[in-house]
């Protein structure tokens, strides 16, 4: 158990750097950053219970507990912002219909977030699903997370994290997290 929790560290410890970077002008891509913010301060005021499994390697283990930090829990979903001035340039942009935004990174861009697709309830029009994928390559470390959330009426109801670290020199580690919010 001590080596899954190192683990579990290990790669929110990696998750959290990131450069920081200006913000956008508004409007320039969907604004996730605030979304995501606002979602960290309700979940933190209102301490829901959670059915959460999380995994690293081959160790799982599912638990339901109030005890979360959500500002460390939902970092992937902020680092999947691209809302950022240095990221202005760097997208596709898609709007299947009115309801949905894509983002593709365009060829021979070297950011993390690879994909952003956003969702919106056709009432609420507050995001309803939240997918990317998170890539990160050089020549010691590699990584991918794939995350998504669900909402209803405007606030998280599921949120899952998988994905992969290596390291040049190590094999590569799987990892999982993946949480139900609701009254268990």
């Amino acid at each position: 158990m001590m080596k899954f929790s190192y683990g579990l560290v290990f790669i929110l410890a990696l998750a959290a750097c990131s450069n920081p970077t200006k913000e956008a002008p508004a409007g320039t891509y969907y604004d996730l950053k605030s979304y995501i913010e606002q979602q960290i301060s309700q979940l933190k005021s209102q301490q829901p219970t959670v059915l959460k499994q999380a995994g690293f390697g081959d160790e799982k283990e599912q638990q339901k507990t109030k005890d979360i930090d959500w500002s460390r829990e939902l970092d992937l979903f902020l680092q999947a912002d691209i809302n950022k001035q240095a990221y202005q340039a760097s997208y596709l942009k898609n709007r299947p219909d009115s309801l949905t935004y894509e983002y593709t990174l365009k060829p021979g861009e070297k950011l993390p977030v690879q994909v952003l697709r956003i969702e919106l309830d056709s009432v609420t029009h507050q995001p309803r699903l939240v997918k990317a994928t998170l890539r990160t390559r050089n020549s010691l470390y590699e990584s991918e997370r794939n995350v998504w959330l669900e909402s209803e009426n405007g606030a998280v109801k599921h949120y899952h994290m998988e994905g992969f670290q290596q390291l040049a020199w190590l094999d590569q580690k799987r990892f999982l997290i993946d949480g139900q919010i609701g009254e268990y």
